[in-house]
């Protein structure tokens, strides 16, 4: 708001004009009497000084203590938060736009002082809404304040907590100090588990996130807790687990009872026909029947020696090997077994492979298994004229050396996508009566605990292809590098 300003240099005059008049009269007075009485004179001088101090003051207390008199009481309600006060506003004194000025500071003070109440009702109405546990935290671990999240959380109400110490809420007080312990190196702690204890003596389960509280200064004023209850969450992922390690019982003793329904059922053939053969006297029939009862036989304890593979804790037995000795007497041991059912077995190793650090009786194992199931998908194809059954086994290192790659691949029957969807699911067969669906199970549970990763490529007709990669540092060494690279063979 513009006001209209009264120059100084008038107010003054003015002032001197009122002051000056009275001294003149006296003084022309005193001028015209100067001759009568000397004593007279100092009289008339002294009433004149009088009454000029009089006229000075009257004109001070108008013009100058009036105004700062108002100012200074309209400051001290400021003072005391009454920002509704106003000065009045007189365009004919001096301090007018003073006054303006005053209100106008006023009216900025009581805005301010309105958002910061509607910003500090928001964030108020924030902090109560929320379900989780907020607590600050004075410098010397007393709580200051809670939320109604709190309050509904742990039982306690503000009056009964405000002013205790923080450990009051903790199942193990030594939990706060580790908490505390962890703010010397950041301002922030994130998700760190610890369990409350309840007014009711109840145990909760909280994922709890600490922060410095810092003033204008960069000061530490004290510390900001929210806590999460996961009690329930934690409950449930209990409860899944069981589920989970329940569903994989029963899937077990499925694949169990099932393998051995087919092994028993083996047996009782045989067994029936060994009977009827005794019965009758027929010496083939007894031999056949014979046979039967043998291969259930041996069929059930090579399932009870894989079992007892697939549930051994499989921890290796590293060193630093070339694994190039062990491709070659897998395919020296294959190769003759193999030609002998009609199926050839090739071997391409690249020169100058690195050494690898692993356990290489179980790497012996897994890919016995996988170039065995390649002989036997050969068996299981009709193949055309001018086709020949054949495994091609191959060995090489990825261009940066550290991955070592070896290959099985066959022209065999073959697999489906349902298949090779489920080829490394404990008791998953396609062998029939023939295999324990523990193989490649055992197979894959190898080269991940070596830190490798196993793939499969396969059509139906169109054989397969099986590729292993091994870190050439040993298990743990390039896991995400493996992880993340897409199969290439030899």
């Amino acid at each position: 708001m513009k006001l209209k300003r009264v120059p100084i240099f008038w107010k003054l005059s003015a002032a001197f004009i009122v002051i000056s008049m009275p001294l003149l009269l006296a003084l022309s007075y005193v001028n015209d009497l100067i001759s009568v009485d000397y004593l007279q004179i100092l009289v008339g001088t002294a009433i004149a000084v009088v009454l000029s101090c009089i006229v000075a003051w009257f004109v001070a207390h108008l013009f100058i203590r009036r105004p700062i008199q108002g100012l200074v009481h309209g400051m001290n309600k400021l003072a005391d938060r009454e920002f509704d006060f106003r000065l009045d506003e007189d365009d004919s004194a001096e301090f007018g736009s003073l006054a303006a000025s005053f209100n106008d500071m006023a009216s900025m003070l009581s805005s301010s002082l309105t958002e910061l109440r509607k910003n500090q009702d928001y964030l108020r109405s924030i902090l109560e809404s929320s379900a989780d546990i907020i607590i600050t935290v004075n410098p010397n671990g007393k709580i200051q304040t809670i939320n109604t999240g709190a309050e509904n959380a742990l039982g306690y109400s503000r009056m009964e907590v405000i002013g205790k110490p923080i450990e009051m809420f903790f199942a193990d007080p030594r939990e706060r100090q580790r908490a505390i312990a962890k703010l010397d190196y950041t301002d922030n702690v994130v998700n760190y588990e610890t369990r409350f204890v309840t007014k009711s003596g109840r145990v909760r389960d909280v994922l709890l996130t600490l922060s410095r509280l810092r003033n204008a200064e960069h000061a530490v004023i004290g510390t900001i807790g929210i806590s999460k209850d996961v009690t329930r969450e934690k409950r449930l992922q209990k409860q899944l687990i069981q589920s989970q390690r329940l569903a994989a019982i029963g899937e077990v003793f499925t694949g169990i009872q099932h393998s051995m329904k087919n092994m028993l059922n083996a047996c009782k053939g045989g067994a029936y026909m060994v009977r009827t053969g005794l019965g009758t006297d027929n010496r083939k029939m007894l031999e056949e029947g014979w046979e039967m009862v043998q291969e259930g036989i041996s069929r059930m304890t090579d399932m009870s020696t894989d079992m007892l593979r697939y549930v051994k804790e499989h921890v290796p037995k590293t060193e630093r090997v070339d694994l190039t000795s062990t491709v070659q007497d897998i395919h020296r041991v294959i190769r003759q077994t193999a030609s002998d059912k009609g199926v050839a077995v090739e071997l391409d190793i690249r020169p100058g492979l690195p050494e690898v650090i692993c356990d290489p009786k179980m790497i012996h194992s897994a890919v016995m298994d996988i170039v065995s199931n390649a002989v036997d998908a050969c068996l299981l194809k009709d193949y055309i004229d001018g086709e020949e059954p054949k495994i091609e086994m191959s060995m090489c290192s990825t261009s940066e050396g550290r991955q070592l790659v070896i290959e099985v691949k066959d022209n065999g029957c073959g697999m489906t996508e349902e298949v090779k969807a489920g080829i490394f699911t404990p008791f998953f067969s396609t062998k029939g009566r023939a295999g324990t669906g523990l193989g490649l199970s055992l197979t894959s549970r190898v080269i991940e605990v070596h830190g490798g990763k196993i793939d499969v490529e396969s059509e139906p007709e169109q054989g397969a292809v099986f590729r292993i990669t091994l870190p050439v540092g040993g298990p743990g060494k390039d896991k995400e590098h493996i992880d993340g690279k897409e199969g290439s063979g030899c």
